[in-house]
């Protein structure tokens, strides 16, 4: 009986690499983005070797998934390998996919999502009726952006900054409608803010 990764023993010296590459970046940052420069060479790839690359990751535990329409390659794998968000975080995140669906329905000259800190701002204060001092938003900005969910532009503390972003959002907090949205940020609102919510990225 073959053996279903014998595809990858026969690959030449430069898919290889690309395959090894593809698996780190995956397992190291989850997501991998086609409107991302720096991901569009191992998006192609992937796409075209995707079931070596699925059965590769299910032997360690881990699982791929991708939606062409979006331009998004994710993995996910044990528990113990996801990221915890606080709540101010987690809170953060639900009004960005928000945002995130209002903008898909926009008519823009922009290939890429974005939203101005001010309107961020705006629609966490009328959701979660909390305020996040620059310090914070900074932080927020900041983790969410080392999980490849947005990538802010230009001063963090200037309301008129743009934020992209990224379709990993919908990833993330796909099983989640967006009336569910609504309904999260109104039982995370009502809880400690010394919690860590279930969040997972």
């Amino acid at each position: 009986m073959n053996n279903p990764l014998d595809p990858l023993f026969a690959m030449a010296d430069q898919d290889r690499d690309l395959f090894s590459r593809s698996v780190q970046v995956l397992l190291s940052t989850t997501f991998i983005i086609k409107q991302l420069e720096k991901d569009r060479e191992l998006y192609r790839f992937i796409l075209a070797n995707f079931s070596l690359i699925e059965e590769y990751l299910s032997v360690i535990g881990w699982s791929v998934r991708k939606d062409e329409s979006m331009g998004i390659i994710a993995c996910s794998g044990p528990s113990a390998a996801t990221q915890s968000l606080n709540l101010e975080e987690t809170l953060s995140l639900l009004v960005l996919r928000l945002l995130f669906e209002e903008k898909q329905h926009e008519v823009t000259l922009h290939s890429e999502l974005l939203v101005r800190q001010y309107e961020f701002h705006e629609k966490y204060k009328v959701l979660t009726d909390r305020l996040l001092n620059k310090t914070k938003m900074r932080e927020i900005l900041h983790r969410l952006k080392m999980l490849k969910l947005i990538n802010p532009q230009g001063d963090e503390t200037d309301p008129e900054s743009l934020i992209i972003l990224y379709p990993s959002i919908t990833f993330v907090l796909d099983s989640t409608t967006i009336d569910g949205v609504h309904q999260r940020i109104e039982e995370l609102t009502g809880t400690d803010s010394r919690e860590e919510s279930d969040a997972e990225a």
